[in-house]
């Protein structure tokens, strides 16, 4: 009898079919491992006895993944012919049931080892000033550590870790207010069972951050927490241990009652102890994702869960708009296929984009940003009668504000991007007066929005029914100052402006397939990290086009 059990895994990073081979040789049973696009087939051939056993079996040893769809089994009649090609791991993993139970069993060789793969003669050492307290390379030796250590936390003592992601400084999140420039917070919950006691979160998000991968991801911080005053930030990262050291010393910190870690590097936190390994651990870059509502999970941050082959064909691509592109065009092979792209980034210029395989790229919308506030007021009064009247009307309504917006100093350096002009919006119409914060509470507020529909802030191009022009930042800030002037309250004007720039770009989708004759969106660049702008814009723009992610590759490049 053979048993075809099929699993719809989008990344082609090797992890699923080896842990799947892995599991079919322990068990010892006759098998075949396929893969056809995204779809990765086990065939198993055995009587219905050994095969229900089996079922059991992997069922229990398979782990959650960001990147596991859905699966489903099959009776068929004989092994396929195809032969099995099996693709070598991206990284190596760590949190599969198989390993977990070596290191939690008394009786394994690898109990309560750091390492997946013991170094020949690993050791690790506290260091305390420079001064060696523990030398381990042995299980008794690290009971001894992690039982130290976890004390040494319990106390109030923050220390330096050496983790597969780099040197980062831990400590209790009740002394984070120790530390200096955090500028946005990042937390290890000790268990599962206490996310919620500090974020608003959903059955999602609290599955992914369960899985293989123990990806980060960006929440709300809840009243009650807040309540505590432990650190001003309305948002945070979080996770749970991403390493075999930090799941031991998580589980011996929440049996002490310690909830919540912050994680910090050594710039921005102090540390008397440290943690260090004598063995180079090979790098990951640590893997943050935002989980959309309807499931869909997006890669914001961590090459290195990718392919390699998917990794190596942006390296030709020195522009991260087009770059971006051409992973979306990679991962969906649509090369074949018109379509428009809208790249908004925080940290990268902005842009428009058609392509089409007779054209390949073209730029079609670019972001330009006023050099100074003073220039901005001026091409404001400049713009047409009405609006000098209406910089005179806000200069005598707001004149403290005022002041503060012309002595603040747009950087040059500032990429030109919606996310630019954010901060440039919120310092005009009084959201935020940290210009470095100023998107990001803007964002904030947005996404605290309680309403149906907020007020429709101006999304133009200089050249309304061009294809191809600038955006008109100058009628964006003219119809925010006119609500601001009107009462509008900050909330509500933050909403307004991720809503207006949704109906912006779903219109301009709508104009694209009617002149461009694009069949599908994509959608690209680390703005899209923020769920509620992505699931709005997604919202308004599905009914008419299909939308094309990353699968899992970041979405910025």
């Amino acid at each position: 009898m053979i048993l075809a059990f099929e699993f719809n895994y989008i990344s082609y990073n090797g992890i699923l079919e080896n842990l799947l081979k892995e599991i079919a040789n322990d068990f010892g049973i006759v098998h075949k491992i396929i893969r056809k696009e995204s779809i990765v087939t086990l065939f198993i051939d055995a009587d219905e006895v050994r095969l229900g056993t089996f079922a059991d079996t992997l069922s229990s040893s398979l782990p959650l993944s960001i990147f596991f769809k859905s699966s489903s089994v099959e009776v068929l009649e004989s092994m396929p012919e195809e032969e099995e090609v099996l693709p070598s791991m991206a990284y190596t993993v760590e949190f599969t049931p198989k390993i977990l139970a070596s290191v939690d069993a008394p009786s394994s060789p690898q109990y309560l080892s750091p390492f997946v793969v013991v170094p020949k003669d690993a050791s690790i050492h506290l260091v305390h000033e420079g001064k060696n307290l523990l030398h381990v390379n042995m299980t008794e030796g690290y009971e001894s550590l992690y039982e130290k250590v976890s004390e040494l936390i319990v106390a109030g003592e923050n220390i330096a870790i050496q983790t597969k992601n780099g040197h980062f400084v831990f400590g209790k999140i009740e002394n984070i207010s120790a530390c200096s420039h955090v500028v946005f917070p990042e937390v290890i919950a000790t268990d599962l069972s206490v996310v919620e006691r500090m974020v608003v979160s959903r059955e999602n998000e609290i599955k992914a951050l369960a899985s293989l991968e123990r990806p980060s991801i960006r929440f709300k911080v809840n009243a009650l927490f807040a309540q505590k005053e432990i650190f001003q930030e309305a948002r945070v990262m979080l996770r749970l241990a991403d390493d075999l050291f930090l799941y031991q010393l998580s589980k011996r910190l929440f049996a002490k009652g310690v909830h919540f870690l912050f994680k910090a590097s050594p710039k921005e936190c102090q540390s008397l102890y440290s943690v260090d390994y004598e063995q180079t651990l090979k790098a990951l870059e640590p893997l943050v994702v935002s989980v959309l509502e309807n499931g869909t999970i997006l890669i914001v941050q961590g090459k290195s869960y990718a392919s390699e082959a998917l990794k190596g064909s942006l390296k030709k691509f020195d522009e991260p708009s087009h770059a971006a592109l051409a992973s979306i065009l990679q991962e969906h092979k649509l090369f074949d296929t018109a379509l428009s792209c809208f790249y908004f980034s925080r940290t990268h210029n902005d842009r428009v984009m058609h392509y089409s395989k007779e054209n390949g790229m073209l730029n079609l919308v670019e972001i330009l940003l006023p050099s100074s506030f003073a220039e901005l007021f001026a091409e404001i009064e400049r713009s047409s009668p009405s609006a000098e009247r209406l910089v005179a009307s806000y200069k005598e309504q707001f004149p403290e504000l005022y002041e503060k917006i012309i002595h603040t100093v747009i950087p040059n350096t500032l990429p030109k991007s919606i996310y630019s002009l954010w901060k440039i919006v919120a310092i005009v119409l009084g959201i935020s007066d940290n210009f470095d914060r100023a998107a990001e509470q803007l964002i904030e507020n947005a996404e605290d929005f309680g309403g149906q529909k907020g007020p429709r802030i101006d999304y133009y191009l200089e050249k309304e029914d061009a294809l191809s022009s600038d955006l008109n930042y100058v009628r964006l800030l003219r119809s925010g100052m006119s609500y601001k002037l009107a009462g509008t309250d900050t909330i509500t004007l933050s909403f307004g402006c991720m809503e207006s720039l949704s109906f912006f770009l779903s219109d301009m989708a709508d104009s694209h397939k009617d002149n461009l004759t694009s069949s599908k969106i994509a959608l690209c660049g680390s703005l899209f990290g923020y769920k509620r702008f992505t699931e709005m814009l997604s919202k308004n723009i599905k009914p008419n086009h299909t939308i094309c992610l990353n699968k899992e590759l970041p979405i910025d490049q």
